[in-house]
């Protein structure tokens, strides 16, 4: 108890200490008619305050708090001392143009804190940030699997980030994650990859480490180190092997820490050769000609992480010419590609997607893609680009192909230029590709034959395969190679639905979703789940599997 009340008056003496040091503060701001700050409500850019060194702004009492191109916002302590006046003229001398507030004892040593811990880091904060092609070849080789990236951490020093980050992104890399995911715990810290669109555990950290990881990761991607109770997004960029490797960081605050998200954008892992996605051989044929088209909108729906991008991507490949104009708005541009024009959706600064769309159709193109139709002004903007002599490619989130049309409705459109200007709608789902390292044979239960019988007695006679008795199956027993997991990589299934005659006229009467699939059911329309049932058949992918994307079979 007694220690209690010892402590308790150690905090409010600190704090009566502290107050005394802001109003004294103060007091020379306004005897030398500068403004006053208080830093612990402001936050410091690491790279406003490394343009000045650690014992320079130690010397001369001053740190750099914010730099908005050559404008810079300078602390403190006394703007009269002569150390300080000669960092202040030297900053001028390099055209920037500074703010002076002043600031008390204690806020100044906030920032010359900082200053510490980011002093060693400096050298690595330069826009782009290169991890040697020889570390990450090395750590790619050696790190096969899960286990493997769990032993290297469990032997890197805890306060080595910079080993630790080089590990974590070789051991992404040769595990073909797309997201790394770093997750703060009560007392400890996991690190998660999602592999195959499935989240894997690979190891725990030790607070202490994962403070250092958090504090060098905030510094590659340029984030405000200081500040952790806000979302923050960053990215930075790795140099491999003649290829850029761009990583996207979020960063949101969380109940025990801040909490990391990093999404590795690897240009070898996109698929852009239309024939590799999965189509079927029939949807395949239809789809190369379409995309041909001189007019019309092409949509692609499905969740967040189906695919939908890539599909895009697949389609703008498929068409890219030097005879054709292509124009990309994408909310953000993924991956870059060659003979095709990418902008971004800016939307702090007023580009948003129907003013992009908008910017894009004054440059004359033949092609458009546009990431994604959000509202009821992107959506008549692109229809009626699609109507004017423009092929349209554009993403839409619906759980299936039926649903675009009454989500175009809801969102406002026109069912008349609806059904003027859509050519066709698609939905897909990736499902993973059993392992071929650990791949077995086996005869399915009672049960996935009545399954199969019922999905395949639906299919339209022109690519029903023959049903045989006796159905041969395969899962993969699991293995190094897949992380004991059974699968490796993914594969798409699709639903195609074509707008004919008969679909047009419907739409001009905004139908539900179930008139939208019964008219589809008379145009040979084989569902995601019949085309999911096709690739089980063939040992591509599994029941199980199917069913955890797609559901069940009604």
């Amino acid at each position: 108890m007694a220690d209690q009340k010892k402590i308790d008056f150690q905090s409010k003496l600190a704090r009566i200490v502290q107050a005394e040091e802001e109003q004294r503060a103060k007091e020379l701001a306004t005897k030398l008619k500068f403004p006053y700050v208080n830093l612990a409500t402001l936050p410091i850019q690491p790279d406003a305050l490394l343009l000045i060194d650690g014992a320079t702004a130690l010397q001369g009492e001053i740190a750099i708090f914010q730099r908005i191109e050559n404008k810079l916002k300078i602390i403190v302590r006394d703007p009269q001392k002569p150390a300080t006046q000669k960092i202040l003229e030297d900053l001028k001398t390099k055209n920037f143009i500074c703010s002076i507030f002043i600031v008390s004892a204690h806020s100044l040593a906030k920032a010359l804190a900082l200053y510490r811990e980011l002093a060693k880091e400096r050298k690595e904060i330069t826009g782009k940030v290169e991890i040697t092609t020889e570390a990450i070849t090395r750590l790619r080789q050696e790190l096969k699997t899960i286990e493997d990236i769990k032993k290297k951490v469990d032997s890197l020093p805890q306060d080595d980030a910079t080993s630790l980050v080089e590990v974590i992104i070789a051991g992404s890399l040769g595990n073909d994650a797309s997201d790394i995911h770093l997750e703060s715990k009560e007392k400890t810290a996991l690190i998660r990859y999602r592999i195959d669109g499935v989240l894997h555990d690979v190891v725990f950290l030790s607070d202490r480490a994962y403070h250092s990881l958090l504090a060098r990761i905030k510094l590659l991607s340029e984030m405000v180190i200081n500040v952790r109770d806000k979302a923050q997004d960053g990215r930075f960029t790795i140099r491999l092997e003649n290829i850029d490797i761009e990583v996207r960081v979020s960063v949101i605050p969380g109940p025990n820490g801040e909490n990391i998200v990093m999404r590795i954008l690897n240009p070898k892992t996109i698929n852009l050769n239309l024939k590799n996605l999965g189509f079927r051989d029939d949807i395949y044929d239809f789809i190369t000609k379409e995309i041909q088209r001189p007019n019309g909108m092409l949509i692609t729906t499905g969740p967040t992480g189906s695919g939908k991008t890539t599909t895009l991507y697949a389609f703008l490949n498929e068409v890219t010419d030097p005879e054709v104009k292509i124009i990309t708005l994408e909310d953000p541009i993924e991956y870059h590609l060659g003979g095709v024009t990418q902008t971004q959706v800016d939307s702090e600064r007023g580009y948003t997607f129907a003013a992009g769309l908008r910017a894009i159709l004054r440059q004359d193109p033949d092609v458009v893609m546009v990431g994604e139709i959000r509202d009821k002004e992107t959506a008549e903007v692109a229809l009626h680009a699609a109507l004017t002599g423009h092929i349209v490619f554009s993403t839409l989130h619906t759980n299936d192909a039926a649903g675009a049309i009454p989500r175009f409705i809801d969102m406002g459109a026109n069912p008349t230029i609806l059904s003027a200007a859509l050519i066709d709608i698609m939905a897909q789902r990736l499902l993973r590709r059993v392992c071929e390292d650990c791949k077995e044979e086996y005869a399915p239960s009672a049960e996935e034959k009545t399954k199969i019988e019922k999905a395949l007695a639906g299919l339209p006679k022109m690519i029903q395969p023959s049903i045989v008795k006796t159905y041969k199956l395969f899962r993969g027993k699991g293995c190094p190679a897949c992380n004991n997991t059974g699968y490796k990589s993914r594969v798409g299934i699709y639903e195609v639905i074509h707008v004919d005659a008969a679909m047009e006229k419907l739409i001009t009467k905004s139908p539900s979703h179930a008139e939208v699939l019964e008219a589809a059911k008379k145009q040979n329309f084989v569902s995601m789940y019949q085309d999911g049932v096709l690739k089980v058949l063939q040992g591509v992918t599994t029941l199980e599997e199917l069913e955890d994307v797609v559901g069940s079979q009604s």
